[in-house]
């Protein structure tokens, strides 16, 4: 099937397809709205929306946390959830300039010495709020683990829990799942990336 994106300001229509229900539109500016364009039916949809989207047709529970304002840190999003339960999705790239996404716990910070390891490269980076939209396909601060990104690390830590906390696509939401389900549709890397 295929679905055309209309941009609001550049009125330009990009060609997706929804049967791969992770392509997602990273050339559009994070301010602006989609207007998703299929069966005669027109709906302006958010980056949460699109993770929606991909959720329900992958059939994952999951649950939505919507703030009144941006949740860029663990601390704003401590307000509302608890941090043990809160898991970062970070956008890095390599020394090849490829992307990957390393998935730990909020308290963690990812350990750019055994991300070299584990992938054979010789440096890893974050990557710049610019790089995180091209690369995932939404904005850096809402980053979920599904994503465009496919080669992805999670540590195991994040797996103690029935569930964890993540970003929600956009930033101002934050996103309940299942770990089973993370690792039942993204078939990451487990390994201990975290640097505690």
């Amino acid at each position: 099937m295929k679905v055309h994106v209309l941009s609001y300001t550049a009125f330009r229509v990009l060609p997706i397809r929804l049967d791969n229900p992770f392509t997602l539109i990273a050339e559009i500016p994070e301010a602006l709205r989609l207007m998703v364009t299929h069966s005669e039916k027109t709906l302006a949809l958010t980056y949460s929306d699109k993770l929606e989207l991909v959720l329900n047709t992958k059939k994952v529970w999951h649950r939505f946390i919507e703030f009144s304002e941006p949740v860029k840190t663990v601390e704003q999003a401590a307000s509302k959830v608890h941090v043990e339960k809160i898991a970062k999705s970070i956008v890095m790239v390599d020394s090849a300039g490829d992307s990957l996404l390393a998935i730990v716990p909020a308290k963690s910070k990812v350990s750019h010495k055994k991300l070299k390891s584990i992938l054979g490269v010789r440096d890893v980076r974050l990557a710049t709020p610019e790089e995180v939209l091209r690369h995932s396909g939404y904005p850096a601060g809402g980053v979920p683990p599904f994503s465009n990104i496919s080669r992805i690390l999670l540590d195991p830590q994040v797996l103690e829990k029935e569930t964890a906390i993540v970003g929600g696509g956009d930033v101002n939401k934050l996103l309940e799942v299942r770990t089973g389900d993370i690792i039942a549709i993204l078939s990451p890397k487990i390994a201990d990336i975290s640097q505690t």
